[in-house]
C-alpha cells in the first residue's frame, strides 16, 4: 500500500468572485518535510491541467474531507503555491463545497492555518513530489500534452463556470513557454470560450484579455454570459450549446453559437470542462451536425 503523506500547507490567499459562489484560493507548501524522522525537500512538478489533493472541513460534518482540486496557476512560475478555483455545487450532501465559501475560511487565511495537501515520494526516495490525479493524457482529464505535442496544436477549449480552472494553469503555462515557438514555430493556438452565468463570476477576466491583446496569434478569448449582462455587454450572450425540444425523445442539439465562435473546430483539438450533461450534449451536437474535431477531451464533475 502507497504510504499517504500530508503536509500543513498555508491558506496563504484568498479571492472571493461571487460571494458565496466562487472563490479562489492559494495553499503554500513547505520546503521540506520531515516523514519518519528524516527531512526531505519537496518540489512542485505538477502538469497543467491536473488536480491536487487537500483535506478542507466539511461544514456539515464538522470533519476533513478528501477532495481533488484541479490546479489554476502552474509550477512553472509558482512552485509549491498551489491555486484553485471553488464554487459551491449547492447538492444535496454539499458539505467542503459550503465550507469554502464560508467566513471560516477567511478567519483561517486571516490566522495563517494550514490545510493538509497530499505529497508522494519519487521513486527513488531523495524527494517529496505534490500528489496529481493523472500521469497520462487520456479522454477523461485535462492534463497537458507533452511538451513535444502541444506547440503545433491548435485547441478550442469550453470552460463551463468554474471550469475555467485547467484552462488557466495552462494558458500561464503556454505563455511562460512563449506558446511553444521555440519548439514548433509558429507555436500553438489557443481559443478558450468561457461561460458563465453573469458578470461576476468572470474569473480571471482582466489577465484573459491582457493575453489575448499581447498574443493575438496565439490566444482568442471568448467570455459568454447567460443568465444576465450588463447593457453595454460586447461578448456572448446565452448559452453555447442548446437543447432543441427533447421531450421523451433524444434532444437535438443546436452548436450554432459554438461554431460562429469557432468556425475552425474541425482543425481544432476540442476541449471541455463542466457538467457530465455539457459534455454529453456537446458529443451529440457534434455527431448530430456531422463536425469531426481532431480530438476530444474533457473534464467533467
Amino acid at each position: 500500500m502507497v504510504q499517504e503523506i500530508l503536509v500543513p500547507a498555508v491558506l496563504a490567499r484568498v479571492r472571493t468572485f461571487d460571494p458565496g459562489e466562487i472563490r479562489a484560493v492559494t495553499l503554500v507548501l513547505p520546503e521540506v518535510h520531515e516523514v519518519e524522522g528524516a527531512v526531505y525537500p519537496i518540489r512542485d512538478t505538477m502538469r497543467p491541467g491536473n488536480a491536487f489533493l487537500a483535506k478542507p472541513m466539511g461544514a456539515r460534518t464538522g470533519k476533513p474531507r478528501r477532495r481533488m482540486y484541479t490546479r489554476s496557476n502552474c509550477a512553472l512560475l509558482a512552485g509549491l503555491a498551489l491555486e484553485t478555483i471553488i464554487n459551491h455545487t449547492h447538492e444535496a450532501k454539499a458539505d467542503s463545497s459550503i465550507w469554502w465559501q464560508s467566513e471560516q475560511v477567511e478567519e483561517l487565511h486571516r490566522e495563517g492555518g494550514t490545510i493538509d495537501v497530499r505529497v508522494d515520494f519519487n521513486p527513488a526516495k531523495t524527494h517529496l513530489v505534490v500528489y496529481e490525479n493523472s500521469g497520462e493524457c487520456k479522454p477523461t482529464n485535462l492534463r497537458l500534452e507533452p511538451d513535444a505535442e502541444w506547440p503545433a496544436m491548435r485547441f478550442l477549449a469550453v470552460a463551463l463556470s468554474t471550469g475555467i480552472t485547467p484552462f488557466l494553469s495552462h494558458l500561464r503555462y503556454m505563455k511562460a513557454s512563449g506558446f511553444g515557438k521555440a519548439t514548433h514555430a509558429p507555436g500553438c493556438h489557443f481559443t478558450l470560450i468561457a461561460s458563465v452565468r453573469n458578470s461576476r463570476q468572470l474569473m480571471e477576466h482582466e489577465e484573459l484579455l491582457e493575453l489575448e491583446r499581447r498574443f493575438p496569434e496565439h490566444f482568442r478569448y471568448h467570455p459568454v454570459l447567460t443568465r444576465e449582462w450588463p447593457a453595454d455587454w460586447a461578448y456572448g450572450r446565452g448559452r453555447v450549446i442548446r437543447t432543441i425540444g427533447g421531450i421523451g425523445n433524444p434532444a437535438a442539439i443546436d452548436l450554432r453559437p459554438l461554431i460562429e465562435i469557432a468556425p475552425d473546430i474541425e482543425r481544432c483539438h476540442v476541449r471541455l470542462c463542466g457538467s457530465a450533461q455539457a459534455r454529453g450534449q456537446l458529443k451529440l451536437g457534434l455527431q448530430q451536425s456531422g463536425v469531426r474535431p481532431l480530438s476530444f477531451r474533457s473534464e467533467v464533475w
